[in-house]
């Protein structure tokens, strides 16, 4: 029988995964989607929109809430009158997005979120609608349905239609999410299809010398979630540490990602000794 740190080193990919995973990006997230709601907030009112009510004073929760809630009924009426262009709609998600920011962090408001996501939901399939072959899109669509809990069906077709667009057109970042939604959904079996396609395909690009360094830095975050491999995946973002500047968002994102790992392996060696 194996002994118990054998054990949990076995058993770490498939259990902490998620777990580290949500931890970093969940930070890196919603650190950026606060910049954005403050300086999207900031930036229209300095360039001309509605104004602060004070300029010397931090904008309240309800000044947020009053500009987005404004903003979507501009656009929900210029797209009564107009044709729905993929910009025009992309805005509309956006706003609808940070309502539902608004409302569940600042209102604590879940029935104003479910409403705000399902308008969301409509958006994104319209978008899909109009640009069939961006995975991006399909992408965002899926993170809905799991978040409604909409039908198995549903969000079958679209997994299936973009692990075929991301295999006819490899986007590491864009793959690594939809592996990341497919194991939030516990579809272990794709997770390890997926994970172990695009570990082939970037394994290939790196020994070739034809990998940047963030296709690199993607393929750190693959071999150490996905694949159990923390040690090779700490080498390389060492190495993409080397070779990029301080001041690069790469090097940055490879710093954080290289501490987390490393504190990590602390924390479970002074658990399992």
């Amino acid at each position: 029988m194996a002994s118990k740190k054998e054990k949990t080193k076995k058993e770490r990919p498939k259990n902490l995964k998620n777990q580290r995973w949500a931890g970093i990006v969940a930070a890196i997230l919603a650190l950026g989607m606060v910049v954005s709601l403050v300086g999207a907030y900031i930036g229209q009112a300095v360039g001309g929109g509605a104004p602060l009510p004070d300029q010397q004073a931090e904008p309240e929760p309800e000044d947020y809430l009053n500009y987005y809630e404004g903003e979507v009924e501009r656009l929900e009426s210029y797209l009564e009158e107009n044709e729905a262009t993929e910009a025009v709609l992309l805005e509309l998600a956006e706003n609808y997005q940070y309502l539902t920011i608004v409302h569940q962090v600042f209102f604590d408001d879940q029935d104003a979120v479910e409403k705000y996501e399902q308008k969301m939901v409509s958006t994104f399939q319209s978008l899909v609608e109009q640009e069939p072959d961006n995975p991006t899109y399909r992408i965002e669509l899926i993170n809905l349905y799991l978040e409604q809990r909409a039908g198995e069906d549903l969000i079958e077709e679209q997994v299936e239609y973009t692990k075929d667009l991301l295999h006819e057109n490899p986007e590491p970042m864009l793959h690594l999410s939809l592996i990341q939604l497919l194991s939030t959904a516990g579809e272990d079996g794709l997770v390890e299809e997926e994970a172990e396609w695009l570990q082939e395909y970037m394994a290939a690009r790196v020994a070739s010398g034809q990998a940047d360094n963030e296709e690199r830095f993607y393929y750190a975050i693959l071999l150490g979630e996905y694949q159990g491999e923390i040690n090779t995946a700490k080498d390389i973002l060492e190495e993409v540490l080397e070779e990029e500047s301080e001041d690069s968002t790469i090097y940055q994102n490879a710093l954080t990602y290289l501490e987390y790992f490393r504190a990590d392996n602390d924390e479970q060696e002074i658990i399992f000794e």
